[in-house]
């Protein structure tokens, strides 16, 4: 056809916009973080109408004119006629965040009279497995239903995997995940048909087929037991198995992020949840050797080590990510780190925990620069032993939603490395205000992000805005035990406003300097010891500032430096 182009279908290319872009908002928008209330369309394509009937080739100068041939952006690629109309064209730009900006050089030009995305409709359950307790998986899917204690969620507060099911992209059994745990159970119905067997070894002769130092291991190994009966006397490991790969759309149970991928069980906890550094570095050692493209590590413990270090290191020359959870202490790993997670090796990903109103765990540990990125993990709804299911909370679960993305990645793009997975996870993360201080992503995981590169854009003030003014307050050192000290810091007419504390010196862990709203909204939460330290940012011309003290062991306290504020 002339001046045509091969199709993208609606099942392989979707992408997801803000409902304003048909209406022709100039700008790039964004949608990912709620992408249940966003509008789907065919990456880069736009339906427009001219108003009147022209053949093929004088659509395509017409277009040409209008947003030029060369180029990126909003540059035409490409022009399809309509056949059952010949004022009817699909039309292609060259990026799909430049598509707002094309609808509206379209509509300014007196030739057209329509320019609209190329929207995709479907059925309303597509996408969506028929497991029976999948409703209970708010992590993938969440619609507001309350977690297993009752906390009613927040919609779009999940890793946004539903559209790429719906698109196909459910797994391959060709991308190998060593989850280094308790074990696997290797009978549960929803894991049975994922479970890693293999190829080099026969089942049940008593000798080591290949040749790789373990007798019979074919379904992965016991590092506690020294054998090959590797499944799960805890549920740990079964549990995040489930969410990395529970088979989806088999009417039973729950899904995982991969409805088919291979789960390999190494198995290094006991059944009372407890390891050794020995075993966990065979652990680490054994996945490698047998070639797997990712590792899910939900554990940790112990101080720094050298050895699991070097472990670690020779999964990064293998090509293997390595995926662990930041750790449940509630502490920044920034100032005092948590291993295996705090090791600077550049395959390994941290991750911390949401819950589902996308708000940062209790219990989780994070960190601006040493923790990557968040993932559900409060009352997450998986397969435990016993072929059954159950809701547990922790990093622990955070870490298997990261390492079934990456796994989704790897199977629809077999050349990527563990780098590209790497930045794909923290670049297409959906921004979370709570989480911008928490972690290196400043958000929560979006598969859909992740697999399309869609990178949101930054909805935080502009740093060279910021202009000073005077601000005091200052507890008493050191400061009085059951206490709560306010301090109120307005600047007339501003957008935006924070402070700069001079010094804060509290017992870390119990006593609390709280950043508020005037509404008692939490904006930022600071314990322990800190200087010069400049606070998140509040919407308006008002911030509290509150020192939370506890019934014992009082510090110095807490001194404000001065404010700022952006008033544009």
């Amino acid at each position: 056809m002339e001046n045509g182009f091969s199709r993208v279908s609606p099942k392989l290319a979707l992408a997801l916009v803000a409902a304003a872009l048909a209406l022709g908002n100039s700008s790039a928008v964004y949608a990912g973080k709620k992408a249940r209330q966003a509008v789907e369309h065919v990456p880069g394509e736009i339906v427009v109408k001219l108003k009147e009937a022209v053949s093929a080739r004088a659509a395509h100068d017409v277009f040409a004119s209008i947003l030029g041939t060369t180029g990126r952006g909003a540059a035409l690629q490409a022009v399809e006629p309509f056949r059952t109309d010949k004022q009817l064209f699909t039309v292609r730009v060259a990026e799909d965040g430049a598509l707002g900006r094309a609808i509206s050089s379209l509509k300014a030009d007196s030739r057209v009279e329509i320019a609209e995305p190329n929207f995709i409709y479907r059925t309303f359950e597509a996408g969506i497995p028929n497991d029976t307790d999948f409703d209970k998986n708010w992590s993938l899917l969440n619609n507001g239903q309350a977690d297993a204690a009752g906390q009613t969620g927040t919609p779009g507060s999940d890793i946004d995997v539903v559209p790429l099911w719906a698109a196909g992209h459910t797994g391959s059994r060709e991308v190998v995940v060593g989850v280094i745990d308790t074990g696997v159970e290797w009978t549960h119905s929803d894991l049975v048909d994922n479970l890693w067997t293999n190829p080099g070894e026969i089942a049940g002769n008593a000798k080591d087929d290949d040749n790789n130092g373990f007798v019979d291991d074919v379904h992965g190994w016991n590092f506690v037991a020294n054998n090959a009966n590797s499944s799960d006397d805890h549920s740990h490991g079964t549990h995040c198995s489930g969410t990395i790969g529970g088979t989806g759309n088999n009417g039973k149970g729950i899904a995982g992020v991969n409805w088919q991928v291979s789960i390999v069980p190494i198995k290094f906890l006991s059944a009372s949840g407890s390891g050794s550094l020995d075993d966990a570095v065979e652990s680490i050692n054994y996945a490698t050797s047998i070639g797997v493209n990712i590792m899910s590590n939900s554990w940790g413990g112990g101080g720094f080590s050298e050895t699991m270090k070097q472990a670690i290191e020779k999964s990064r020359d293998a090509g293997i990510l390595f995926v662990a959870a930041a750790g449940n202490s509630s502490s920044d790993n920034d100032s005092n780190p948590a291993y295996p997670a705090s090791y600077q090796v550049e395959n390994v990903v941290s991750v911390a925990a949401t819950d589902n109103r996308d708000r940062i765990a209790s219990f989780s540990n994070y960190g601006k620069s040493s923790v990557h990125v968040a993932a559900p993990g409060v009352k997450v709804y998986s397969s435990v032993k016993g072929d059954t299911y159950a809701s547990y909370s922790g990093t622990s679960m955070a870490c298997p939603h990261v390492a079934g993305i990456a796994a989704l990645l790897m199977a629809s793009n077999q050349t990527w490395s563990f780098s590209d997975v790497k930045s794909r996870l923290i670049t297409t993360s959906d921004p979370v205000r709570g989480l911008r201080r928490m972690v290196a992503s400043r958000g929560r995981v979006n598969a859909y992000n992740a697999f399309h590169g869609i990178v949101p854009p930054s909805n935080e003030p502009d740093e060279s805005l910021w202009a000073r003014f005077e601000a005091a307050g200052e507890t008493p050192h050191p400061y009085e035990n059951s206490k709560s000290y306010t301090y109120t810091v307005t600047k007339q007419g501003a957008r935006y406003i924070r402070v700069n504390l001079e010094k804060v010196d509290v017992e870390s862990g119990y006593d609390k300097v709280q950043i508020e709203t005037p509404a008692g909204e939490v904006i930022e939460t600071i314990t322990g010891r800190v200087e010069n330290y400049t606070t998140d940012y509040a919407e308006g011309d008002t911030l509290v500032i509150r020192l939370v003290t506890d019934s014992s062991v009082n510090g110095w306290g807490m001194k404000i430096g001065f404010a700022q504020s952006i008033t544009q």
